[in-house]
């Protein structure tokens, strides 16, 4: 200080203070990069773990509209021989299901397994697929539990009513040996009933198919950019 050094050392306490800054500065960047790192690879494993259960949902989906579809073939077979349309084709043919009662199960893996997907994930057209797909299975969900609620409602007094014939079936009935069922005015407005609700749950399980499908295609595009 009094060999007049006194800006020298400023200068150098300055410095000092400068590089101190810049190392701090530094040290908070590169944490920032390791914490963005992470969230990129924890979205990446979400959108991975995302694709592998919207695969699934779309199996066990397309699995409901193949029973639908075969159930709706069902009550228009036994519709058309109440008419008496088509008798003679359709009586000899096979009966695979239980016209009187079934109720129906649904789950979706992705929604199931990954609740928080929404807030976790921040690509923006995912994220709003995403919302899209949870309210079009919350259509399926109604859907389906609509149907087994008619079901409930109309199918379980047919299976005690028609109890004995049922006993009498062949192992492998054929429609001919429903004809009892269709003889009854009440039994046959059922039928139309469960045929009804059917179709119903099966439009929205299309529907979410649909999304279903869109979704898959964001997750593999976003997955191949981020590999």
């Amino acid at each position: 200080m009094e060999t007049g050094k006194t800006g020298k050392y400023f200068k150098y306490a300055i410095g000092e203070i400068i590089l101190v800054m810049i190392g701090i500065l530094l040290a908070l960047q590169v944490n920032n990069w390791n914490e963005s790192r992470k969230v990129q690879t924890q979205e990446f494993h979400l959108a991975t773990q995302l694709l592998e259960d919207a695969k699934a949902d779309s199996v066990f989906f397309e699995s409901r509209i193949t029973f639908q579809k075969q159930r709706d073939t069902l009550y228009n077979n036994l519709l058309n021989l109440y008419k008496q349309i088509a008798v003679d084709s359709i009586s000899k043919l096979t009966v695979n299901d239980d016209p009187f009662f079934f109720r129906l199960a649904y789950q979706s893996n992705l929604i199931n397994n990954n609740p928080d997907a929404y807030e976790l994930i921040s690509n923006k057209i995912i994220k709003s697929k995403l919302r899209d797909y949870a309210a079009k299975y919350d259509y399926v969900v109604h859907g389906i539990e609509l149907n087994n609620r008619i079901s409930e409602e109309y199918g379980v007094p047919l299976e005690i009513k028609y109890y004995a014939q049922r006993e009498k079936l062949p192992e492998t009935p054929t429609y001919k040996d429903f004809l009892f069922a269709i003889e009854d005015e009440e039994t046959v407005a059922s039928f139309q009933l469960f045929k009804k609700y059917g179709i119903n749950y099966l439009v929205q399980v299309q529907n979410f198919l649909i999304v279903n499908q869109e979704l898959k295609l964001l997750l593999e595009t976003y997955i191949k950019e981020n590999q």
